[in-house]
């Protein structure tokens, strides 16, 4: 597979080079009483620990600030690695690992709260699809930025600099003017995210939805169709499996442009003419995932934040996700 990719990436000019740069705020406060370790999936173009910048500079203010394990899921074996990960490779491959992973560390056997940031939301949301009977368990999942159903155009690779580089994430957009692996990425998909090596390598064309060739996604998602229950023949332990969280919450950002529908964040579909709500989709009317029946029971929330993709402040983080959602206090039981 590498090899192949190697190859291809030569014929198209580009090597890999993606570094988020976001410096770290020190808001340190007094150790809170959480019971439940975190569980964090970084998204496109980021690396799990980097400890001062982006989801690694976040690892590191949970920890401080609540004195809980966190783990932040790595799917290469080094920083450069983890990066390129995030553009080439299995997503399932990479979801049955990190199901094991879980298995293995005993600091999770409690159960766990889980956040996933941007593409990382839609894969964290697969290891509890598809493993939480087996365990650990999560018991809040948070989500940001994520595409729940795909994106119809490939995700962008500009540079947006936040308005403080020093107070805010920008874990997907900040990468450089250029980043490279991005543009291969892109380069992939405007072959055709269908086509055999594209689908099974990039990791973006595992949850491309083109909404004008849906039969040619039903047949040929290897990731998204499946992950939301959209073949014929439904998983009912996806269902079950994602009915037994606490709370399922989804934030978007108002002035997202690299998620393409925007709207994807909170399920929401572009049918080719128009966009369709999640309450208005058999996905919810038919309840193929749970999700009526977890909004039914007000463990569904819509959250929004103002903002470009991925652009947010530690103390806005500290505030919304920490205090909000993660201390024992707030916290559903599973």
């Amino acid at each position: 597979m590498l090899k192949s990719l190697s190859i291809l990436l030569t014929l198209l000019g580009v090597t890999l080079s993606a570094r988020p740069n976001v410096e770290l705020v020190d808001l340190r406060a007094p150790v809170g009483d959480l019971d439940l370790p975190v569980v964090m999936w970084h998204g496109m173009g980021d690396s799990c620990c980097e400890p001062l910048r982006s989801v690694g500079a976040l690892k590191k203010m949970i920890e401080d600030k609540l004195g809980v394990y966190v783990l932040s899921i790595a799917t290469g074996t080094s920083e450069a690695k983890d990066v390129w990960s995030s553009y080439f490779g299995d997503v399932n491959a990479q979801a049955a690992a990190v199901c094991e992973q879980l298995r293995s560390t005993p600091e999770l056997q409690g159960g766990y709260n889980a956040i996933g940031f941007s593409q990382g939301g839609q894969f964290m949301r697969a290891v509890i699809q598809r493993c939480q009977h087996i365990g650990p368990k999560a018991n809040i999942l948070i989500t940001l930025g994520s595409q729940h159903q795909g994106v119809m155009n490939a995700p962008g690779c500009e540079s947006t600099a936040p308005s403080s580089v020093i107070t805010s994430v920008a874990a997907e957009q900040d990468v450089g003017s250029f980043s490279t692996a991005c543009q291969a990425m892109q380069a992939f998909l405007a072959r055709g995210a269908y086509l055999p090596l594209v689908q099974n390598h990039v990791v973006q064309a595992q949850y491309f939805k083109d909404p004008f060739h849906m039969d040619e996604y039903l047949k040929k998602s290897i990731f998204l169709a499946d992950l939301n229950n959209e073949h014929q023949t439904k998983s009912l332990q996806y269902k079950e499996n994602l009915l037994t969280l606490g709370k399922f919450v989804m934030y978007r950002f108002t002035a997202d442009k690299m998620v393409v529908p925007r709207d994807s964040s909170w399920f929401s579909w572009f049918n080719g003419t128009q966009l369709v709500p999640l309450a208005e989709q058999p996905l919810y009317k038919e309840d193929w995932l749970g999700l009526k029946e977890l909004d039914d029971s007000g463990r569904l929330v819509f959250a929004e934040l103002e903002g470009e993709h991925m652009q947010f402040s530690f103390e806005w983080f500290q505030a919304e996700i920490i205090d909000k959602y993660l201390r024992s206090s707030s916290s559903a039981s599973i």
